[in-house]
């Protein structure tokens, strides 16, 4: 049998699946992926990865026969990835082909998930072991949503964030990623960052924001490299962006939204774990997780405490001495740039 696969997460995690064995493919990873976080969610740690071209068979078969971690009776999601490095490694023996068919039809007290990054053909399908495969688990396919789909997704991510996005920018925004979803979620998540307190984006907000201006220059780029401590170029993007007509508010704002995040988490650092604290923080895309995960190896609080005490300070001139956001910005770049580096 073949499932789509918005409509087998919506049925697994209702508990309305009685297969144990899946098999997941289709030309949008991203809702894969998707599905693979919600599990992971549901079975914490009782949720366990695996890779083909790694283990033996002996450790395939038994994972997918115990319950849970330290004998718990929890069941648990079994997620195979390069299955068919593990077939390899089985060779073209039919007796080994035959007990790994039987293995996975005896599976009575876990998941399996068998994950591929592509669509698998017909063909492929009609073959060994994924022909046995279909009479007693399940294919699901996360085949490409319509234009439509994704732009109700992207719309609903930033409702949930209490953000307005004109009509006009949303469609920008689409188009310009092409509708490609995993981009469209790297992009949003900067985009929700980048409206955290006006809760509102208009088409400029777009255009200046978010998308490459020259030479991999945004407003991203520069908080990026400053976060990193790269600050020689740190003040050239800065100056590159005041070139392209970003407005230096725009700049500080984005900053010092990164800037409270991470030194509210090198607080929280101190009595939590690394990923919980994160997540938190609404910081959950592995990409983002690694880049924060950087920064916060290159500032520590001390350092992120005289960030956002800086910023606060740059806050205050700018409102009440209406002094120049242009040139405090740059200066506050250029302090951090003359003081010691962290080894």
């Amino acid at each position: 049998m073949e499932r789509n696969i918005i409509q087998f997460q919506k049925e697994f995690l209702g508990g309305k699946v009685k297969e144990r064995v899946f098999i997941l493919h289709g030309d949008e990873p991203y809702l894969i992926r998707t599905f693979l976080s919600k599990l992971k969610e549901r079975f914490g740690s009782n949720y366990r990865v695996l890779w083909g071209d790694e283990i033996t068979e002996e450790e395939l078969y038994s994972a997918l026969s115990e319950r849970g971690i330290f004998g718990s009776s929890k069941e648990e999601a079994v997620v195979l990835y390069k299955f068919e490095s593990f077939l390899k490694k089985l060779g073209r023996k039919k007796k080994s082909r035959e007990f790994l068919i039987k293995t996975l039809k005896g599976v009575k007290s876990n998941y399996l998930f068998i994950v591929f990054d592509r669509k698998l053909q017909k063909q492929e399908l009609s073959t060994e072991p994924y022909k046995s495969i279909q009479t007693f688990g399940l294919i699901v396919n996360s085949g490409k949503l319509s234009k439509e789909k994704i732009k109700n997704l992207v719309r609903k991510k930033f409702t949930e964030k209490g953000i307005k996005i004109e009509e006009e920018a949303l469609n920008y925004l689409l188009e310009s990623a092409e509708y490609n979803l995993m981009e469209l979620k790297l992009e949003v998540e900067k985009l929700i960052d980048y409206a955290w307190d006006k809760k509102s984006l208009s088409l400029e907000d777009i255009k200046r924001a978010l998308f490459t201006l020259s030479d991999n220059i945004n407003v991203f780029n520069f908080v990026d490299v400053f976060l990193l401590g790269d600050y020689e170029k740190a003040v050239e993007t800065l100056e590159n962006l005041y070139r392209w007509g970003i407005h230096p508010l725009q700049i500080q704002k984005l900053l010092t939204s990164y800037v409270i995040k991470l030194y509210t988490a090198s607080r929280m650092l101190e009595k939590e774990d690394k990923n919980k604290v994160l997540e938190k923080l609404g910081i959950k895309n592995q990409f983002a997780k690694l880049k924060f995960t950087e920064y916060l190896k290159r500032n520590d609080k001390e350092s992120l405490k005289r960030m956002l005490t800086s910023l606060q300070r740059i806050d205050m001139l700018e409102k009440l001495y209406f002094q120049d956001p242009s040139k405090l910005l740059k200066e506050f770049v250029l302090s951090f740039a003359l003081s010691p580096k962290k080894v």
